[in-house]
């Protein structure tokens, strides 16, 4: 099974939302948004981490796996749920650690 273009998007979108988080956490500069991976990250970076890979790692495989059945329509969520990651990413990143 071949990875689509989108799902490569994505996981590229998760691993530097992790890595960011992960350096501006280090650097006590920003604090984790999401209080789910909040959860997590009370646990450990080795935690955190694991977290993050398995909540995305999850989806993208349904994905790829529906994408046999319907591969416009997934095509089409996975561009939306990119959009939507950058959204709530930014959003959130904004408001909590530059107060806008």
């Amino acid at each position: 099974m071949t990875l689509t273009k989108e799902s490569k998007v994505l996981i590229a979108i998760c691993a530097a939302d992790l890595m960011v988080t992960l350096f501006l956490l280090g650097n006590h500069t920003a604090r984790e948004g999401n209080p789910l991976m909040a959860y997590y990250l009370r646990y450990g970076v080795g935690a955190f981490i694991l977290a993050k890979v398995i909540l995305c790692g999850i989806p993208i495989f349904v994905f790829e796996w529906c994408k046999q059945y319907r591969p416009r329509f997934v095509k089409m969520m996975l561009r939306t749920t990119i959009a939507m990651y950058l959204a709530i990413y930014f959003s959130l990143f904004l408001a909590l650690n530059l107060g806008i």
